[in-house]
């Protein structure tokens, strides 16, 4: 949300009733360049809702860089403000009318906490009330000028047409900073009837949407489908507030906390939202993330943990030190990662998280009842697209995999506590198999051991780690070659399927992309985060299908809080609304189980490990999340 450059020259009256707001009443003048005088109007939401005369223009805008100002009187009193703002005043003001206007940097006093979030909360309505919004995007230039031109509703009288208009509004316009803000979503969303203006011109929303979207799905260019998202978001179904933040996290906001604030409003599960959050700029961010986290966690359905968990994995860019890390930082962008791969599974417990975790304590820590896995031993360097490996040159380690195909032909499926698998009839072929086998793990070796590393390894502990891995890398390969599976192909699973896709010359996204592989203790290989250190723990957790990395961490070790998990979650146990069959029967013995003290790193894929098999038996543990 913008701030004024310098709020407290300005005296603001108190807002006195519930729906209070302010406008201001901007002066005309014939003179562009003349000053901007305004005076300010209280007034409330539901009068002017009622209101048929004297109607107000909302104005949507970039508050731009804080040191390039300009200045407005405003009763009188000079205001410093943000020159963006000060070009649309200006652009805006009637040469012999007043306008009504609003606009969040002088209507809203940016000083007072309290005050603030009150109009942020009450920010939906006021847009939605407005009797126009207007979308300023900058000056206008001859680009600008001729695709507002070739709109019918534009404000000149006069329509132009251009054949190549499409590639002026992506090129120019649609490049504006307004369509990288977070808060002018809601804006937009809730507007009656919104204007796109540059400098003194300007035409309607719809005209220009309609003349520059196709209509197809899928646009043209990443300009275009921004701005078809935007457009079909007007409509009157809502989205959830996770997918508004899962699709527009990143986005520019001057105050961290408004990725969370500035979403609220359009979100269809407000209500239950405000249960665990509310507009209060007196709480730190990372108090606003945790809180966001915890009703994502809690609300967002039965795939709960496996879709919120990616999003708290990539929190590795994050600097904010006090953030627990099972809370995604929403003011960093999405990793963009393709989503990890998980092993079919028939038979395994139908767990439910939420009989196996709670929150506990102040600041929270997560709480979660799960098993160990496996112990991180060495791990490689980061993996790049496939596109950087040229795949397609690979010549010998592709004609092996088509062979290896026309291998299996002959193939049937079974099923069993791990799922369904594809087999293949190799009687009289096995010697083959096994060499194609050696050369498709020659090829992987070749690119883990002597194309990646070189320019990734920074001191003598990378050194050691990656030859740790190495040979490790090697030991696994040489163990799989004589073993009879698929390695190649839609039947291949594991990472014989993850590498199989990695090399594809068809460049399908990759799980391995952006990622490491990872060797463990007892000789497994797994997909791990890039964030990855040598000891991280391999957990499953009671209800996710996913494998998480953790990393112990002694510092929040403290006998009370241990004593207070044990007793919580021991009230949770007796909750009679989750199923039996749901919940696992060793959580009667939470008092028997060890507190481990983690953070969360991210997601994995150990090869072959399916979680929560029936008749299998777990050392339980409790996992302290911070």
């Amino acid at each position: 949300m913008a701030l004024t450059v310098s709020p407290e020259v300005l005296k603001y009256r108190p807002l006195t009733e519930a729906d209070s707001f302010r406008l201001l009443l901007l002066q005309p003048s014939p003179s562009h360049d003349s000053d901007l005088h305004c005076h300010v109007l209280h007034a409330t939401l539901s009068r002017c809702d009622r209101d048929i005369i004297d109607q107000y223009t909302a104005l949507s805008y970039v508050w731009g860089d804080p040191s390039n100002t300009g200045n407005i009187y405003v009763d009188g009193t000079l205001v410093t403000i943000t020159a963006t703002l000060d070009a649309a005043l200006r652009d805006l003001r009637d040469a012999s009318r007043v306008l009504r206007i609003w606009a969040d940097a002088l209507c809203i006093d940016q000083s007072n906490l309290t005050e603030r979030a009150s109009q942020v909360g009450l920010m939906a309505q006021i847009y939605s009330i407005a009797h126009h919004t207007v979308i300023h995007l900058g000056p206008l230039t001859s680009a600008a000028e001729t695709v507002l031109k070739a709109a019918p509703s534009n404000t000149s009288g006069v329509v132009h047409s251009s054949d190549d208009i499409v590639r002026i509004a992506e090129e120019n316009m649609l490049q504006a900073v307004w369509f990288t803000r977070v808060w002018v979503f809601q804006e937009l969303v809730l507007s009656r009837d919104p204007w796109v203006q540059c400098g003194n011109l300007r035409a309607r929303w719809t005209d220009l949407c309609n003349m520059l979207i196709s209509s197809s799905w899928k646009q043209s260019s990443n300009e275009l489908q921004v701005l078809a998202d935007m457009n079909s978001s007007r409509g009157p179904a809502r989205l959830k507030f996770f997918t508004l933040l899962a699709s527009r996290r990143g986005l520019g906001a001057t105050d961290a906390r408004d990725m969370i604030y500035a979403n609220m409003g359009i979100a269809s599960d407000l209500s239950s939202l405000l249960d665990y959050v509310q507009v209060d700029y007196r709480k730190s961010c990372e108090e606003v993330y945790e809180s966001v986290a915890r009703y994502l966690l809690e609300n967002i359905g039965p795939d709960g943990p496996s879709v919120f968990f990616p999003h708290a994995a990539s929190n590795g860019h994050s600097k904010r030190k006090d953030l627990a890390s099972w809370a995604p930082d929403w003011s960093f962008p999405a990793s963009n990662l393709v989503e990890m791969y998980h092993d079919n599974n028939l038979r395994k417990l139908q767990l439910e998280s939420k009989a196996h975790y709670v929150f506990v304590g102040q600041p929270p820590t997560l709480v979660w009842v799960g098993y160990g896995v496996d112990v991180v031993e060495s791990y490689s360097v980061e993996l790049p697209g496939p596109e950087a490996l040229d795949v397609g040159a690979r010549e010998e380690y592709q004609k092996a995999v088509r062979t290896l195909m026309g291998m299996y032909s002959n193939v049937w499926w079974s099923g069993d506590e791990s799922g369904q698998h594809q087999h293949v009839d190799l009687r009289g072929k096995e010697q083959e198999h096994e060499r194609l086998c050696r050369v498709l793990g020659d090829e992987w070796l070749r690119i883990m051991s002597e194309e990646l590393p070189h320019s990734q390894l920074f001191s003598p502990g990378d050194t050691a780690n990656q030859g740790k891995f190495e040979e490790s890398f090697r030991a696994w390969l040489e163990a799989r070659a004589p073993e009879q599976i698929i390695m190649a192909g839609s039947g291949s699973e594991g990472m014989a399927s993850l590498m199989y896709t990695h090399l594809q010359p068809r460049n399908i996204p990759s799980v391995l992309t952006g990622r490491r592989i990872a060797t463990t203790r007892t000789g497994r290989v797994a997909v791990v985060p890039r964030n990855v250190q040598v000891g991280d723990i391999i957990v499953h957790l009671a209800g996710p299908l996913i494998s998480l990395i953790l990393r112990r961490d002694a510092r929040t070790q403290d006998i009370g809080l241990e004593m207070d998990i044990k007793n919580t979650l021991r009230a949770k146990n007796g909750d009679k609304s989750i199923q039996p069959d749901r919940r696992l029967e060793g959580m009667d013995n939470v008092d028997e189980m060890e507190v481990e003290h983690c953070t969360l790193v991210g997601e994995c894929y150990v090869d072959g490990e399916v979680g929560w098999k029936l008749d299998q038996t777990w050392d339980l543990k409790i996992y302290a999340l911070r």
